[in-house]
């Protein structure tokens, strides 16, 4: 999806080509001795309204999460699962120097509620996504505000898919108030640009030196960040990808209309870029998982004994596709 929406948009074709030399000339322009001035840094603060203070900006969420993972500040950390591999993988990586709480958990409601009975200290640490990688089920503020209540560290929001939301603008506000919220977001899904790796996270929380370990250009590209900065001040392109991400969800919805009946699958309200059903059984995993077969945009999983597909929105058509391939399964 994320190659077509440029490949297939005449209009964000011609914008490439016409800035692709000013994108890459080979230099390296980054004044490391004052990485605030940071034109990629400066361009993102405009645009979410925090102070570039509270913002690092690196190569993405697979800089940032094993990055944050391995501070050596936490006592535990805790997680949402299942959950975006990066994360388990990341937590794997480090057994030997804290201790890993995996919460299992299908709905947002089920893991605030396991969470409660958990006991944390100020240097814990919770990682979660909302909307969430497993489902597309964004977290409630009455959730998140029951989370903070009940969770004494410090709490990572991985809003990589908040775009695809009924309320893109997050939790940015919360993390400007709030030291013990850090918000992570990503290039990858609203703007379709997974391959140029930026992301940034948001926090007030004192850092000390941790700017210092996403210190462009070593994390991002030289390329990337002038290809972001261009991108973040054209309101002509920014309307595409508004107009795309309201298409999309359009899509989605009517997935999730069309489906949520079926007797074997339990199908979450997604508020992500795709849409996820948990089968009821692996007899009709595998139905379905065949039935969809050679589509683009299907991913199956079998994860902690739960059987589910995620479904990767495109065009209508398609969409119109996999309901029929799914309602002829029997």
């Amino acid at each position: 999806m994320a190659s077509s929406v440029w490949n297939d948009n005449k209009i964000l074709r011609k914008w490439v080509l016409k800035n692709q030399k000013k994108f890459f000339d080979g230099n390296f322009n980054f004044d490391m001795m004052d990485q605030l001035s940071d034109p990629l840094l400066e361009e993102i603060s405009k645009k979410i309204g925090v102070d570039k203070n509270y913002i690092y900006v690196g190569a993405g969420s697979s800089q940032f999460i094993p990055t944050l993972l391995s501070l050596k500040c936490w006592n535990r950390v805790f997680l949402a699962t299942p959950e975006f591999g990066l994360y388990t993988r990341g937590v794997s990586c480090y057994k030997d120097k804290k201790d890993i709480v995996e919460i299992p958990s299908l709905s947002c409601h089920d893991f605030v509620e396991k969470l409660a009975n958990y006991k944390s200290s100020k240097n814990d640490f919770l990682c979660i996504s909302s909307p969430r990688w497993f489902s597309g089920e964004k977290f409630s503020m009455e959730q998140i505000d029951t989370i903070l209540h009940c969770f004494s560290g410090v709490i990572l929001i991985d809003e990589a898919y908040i775009s695809f939301s009924n309320e893109p603008d997050g939790l940015i506000n919360l993390a400007k108030e709030n030291e013990r919220i850090m918000i992570l977001r990503s290039f990858s899904k609203k703007y379709f640009l997974s391959g140029l790796r930026v992301g940034y996270l948001v926090t007030i929380r004192d850092m000390k030196d941790f700017r210092n370990t996403l210190l462009p250009p070593h994390s991002i590209s030289t390329y990337s960040s002038r290809f972001c900065v261009a991108l973040l001040q054209d309101e002509k392109i920014l309307n595409i990808f508004s107009n795309t991400i309201e298409y999309m969800k359009n899509n989605r919805n009517y997935l999730y209309e069309a489906l949520k009946d079926e007797k074997n699958l339990t199908i979450y309200a997604s508020e992500a870029n795709f849409i996820t059903f948990v089968v009821a059984n692996e007899f009709y995993y595998k139905k379905y998982s065949d039935a969809l077969r050679g589509l683009p945009g299907i991913q199956s999983f079998h994860l902690q004994d739960v059987y589910f597909i995620k479904i990767w929105i495109a065009d209508l058509r398609f969409s119109q596709i996999v309901v029929e391939r799914m309602k002829g399964v029997q």
